[in-house]
């Protein structure tokens, strides 16, 4: 793999998330010598401006999408390498690419970020909600559907549950009560009513920032989104758009083809037991009707609906990094250098 390698960089980080763009910014300004490479599967990178420390714990910034030229003008000794990762070396301190290309490294930085842990793949009728262009496509299919099933409970989950209406929504979690990751289950249980009640036509004005893509000016960096190409241009490998932060679904209409306001209602302790379609459907659902997808549960229950969305958290991307290697990831910081810290998903 060394007589491979293209060039051999200090520095290479994979990813061009903001956790990556933060790092190569940091290395490329603290070591402005050395050669720092910055390798993403998009033209676009995320990068924070307008950084301001509030209070001690307390920030406040804005997150732009721009091309990834703007960093390479920025910085002379940084490269940007538009590509996925197909594997990592160790052994020869080498990332192979997915085009190909080899490229050294000394030190390495993996910030690939991660993806939906969907309940099964390539299911047209399972569907993951993690990013803009996701959250989109379920609103889409959720305009034609008259129920749907939503597996998990977390916050996507609980929010999703509570905005959809004109829709009759089953909603199946692992544990004794709803939302037990942020409240215990005397909340929960009193919070079960309002899944079935009206909810008032004016909402609380949100007093957090949030994050919304729109068309680009003339002149302006354009939005890079998931499966699919830049506005505008035609090439390009285009990875997963970044995750959903709250409020994420204000100024999205989460309506159903029914004309009643909110029908929930909930499956404890069972998870999904098989997914298939009517054509597979042997079994006798819990309900009359014909659907063009059906779940079973672990609770022996059958269901059908008209569309099933996973929403069972993430998983890290770290396949191609794994593989024959010795990674290790630390659970604290040995020095004193708070500049950097450990990222985890929970």
């Amino acid at each position: 793999m060394a007589e491979r390698k293209e060039k051999t960089f200090k520095f290479v980080v994979v990813g061009g998330g903001i956790a990556g763009v933060t790092c190569v910014e940091q290395l490329s300004s603290n070591f402005p010598s050395t050669d720092v490479a910055l390798i993403t599967a998009g033209r676009h990178i995320k990068a924070v401006t307008n950084y301001k420390q509030v209070s001690k714990t307390l920030e406040e910034f804005d997150v732009l999408e721009r091309p990834s030229s703007v960093l390479e003008e920025k910085f002379p000794n940084l490269t940007v390498i538009h590509s996925a990762v197909k594997s990592l070396h160790t052994e020869s301190h080498s990332v192979e690419t997915a085009d190909g290309r080899v490229f050294g490294y000394e030190k390495l930085c993996i910030c690939s970020g991660a993806r939906p842990k969907l309940l099964t793949q390539d299911n047209p009728y399972v569907l993951g909600i993690r990013d803009t262009d996701s959250a989109q496509e379920f609103q889409k299919r959720l305009s034609k559907a008259k129920r749907i099933v939503v597996v998990g409970n977390g916050g996507i989950a609980l929010e999703l549950v509570y905005e959809v209406e004109g829709c009759e929504v089953i909603w199946v979690v692992k544990d004794k009560a709803i939302g037990n990751t942020f409240f215990d289950a005397g909340a929960a249980q009193f919070l079960i009513p309002s899944l079935g009640a009206d909810k008032p036509e004016v909402s609380a004005p949100c007093r957090r920032t949030r994050y919304t893509t729109e068309e680009p000016a003339s002149g302006v960096a354009q939005t890079f989104t998931a499966g699919a190409t830049p506005r505008g241009q035609s090439s390009g490998t285009v990875g997963p758009g970044s995750a959903l932060g709250p409020d994420w679904h204000q100024g999205i209409v989460l309506h159903g083809a029914e004309e009643v306001s909110r029908r929930v209602s909930v499956e404890y302790q069972c998870e999904v037991k098989r997914i298939f379609t009517s054509e597979d459907q042997t079994l006798k659902p819990e309900s009359v009707g014909s659907w063009p997808v059906y779940i079973q549960l672990t609770n022996d229950k059958t269901l059908g609906c008209d569309l099933v969305v996973s929403a069972t958290g993430v998983v890290p991307n770290t396949e191609p990094f794994l593989h024959g290697n010795s990674v290790r990831n630390p659970i604290r910081m040995q020095s004193g250098n708070y500049l950097w810290f450990l990222f985890r998903v929970v």
